[in-house]
């Protein structure tokens, strides 16, 4: 009878502390310093594995953040001794690729849970592409640029976090 009471004891004990951690799993998250969490779910949907294919690569995984900003500037040009006037805009797309530390997250019983994000481990890449004219040129020499005319709208995209394997990114959901 002890060692029946002992058993159920120790089960109420594991059930309480997965009670106590669950909620740190319940999404996948990543903050601005890189750290959070990928739960297990949503590692493998974005690979389109199963448990035993993730826990199985589980160590090999990587993963990046990967954030886009464009910088619109926008301005006019008038042919002088005319009314024609000429809107042009250009915008500067910027993306950054930065990596993230991670370790495989387990319970005791080795049952893998997901990934905790320890931030971002000083791997990236970034990438500046200009899409439209020169800014502040005008169509040709017979054109002047209009004065204050020139706006600068910037937008900040959402970080997006993605999972590496063999190379390949692929999309994790962030909640």
């Amino acid at each position: 009878m002890n060692k029946v009471i002992a058993v159920l004891a120790a089960l109420a004990a594991a059930g309480v502390s997965i009670g106590l951690v669950a909620p740190v799993w319940a999404a996948t998250q990543l903050h601005e310093d890189g750290t959070g969490f990928v739960t297990g779910a949503d590692a493998r949907a974005a690979l389109g594995w199963d448990d035993e294919t993730l826990r199985a690569n589980a160590a090999s995984l990587e993963f990046v953040a990967e954030s886009e900003s464009v910088t619109g500037i926008s301005w006019e040009c008038v042919r002088p001794g005319t009314p024609e006037v000429v809107a042009l805009r250009t915008d500067l797309v910027v993306t950054e690729t930065r990596g993230v530390a991670s370790t495989p997250s387990r319970l005791w019983w080795r049952t893998l849970v997901g990934f905790t994000l320890q931030g971002f481990d000083g791997r990236g890449a970034s990438s500046a592409v200009p899409e439209g004219p020169a800014p502040h040129s005008c169509p040709d020499p017979s054109w002047i640029l209009v004065p204050e005319s020139s706006r600068t709208v910037e937008h900040q995209g959402e970080p997006v976090l993605a999972v590496v394997h063999d190379g390949v990114q692929h999309p994790v959901p962030v909640g």
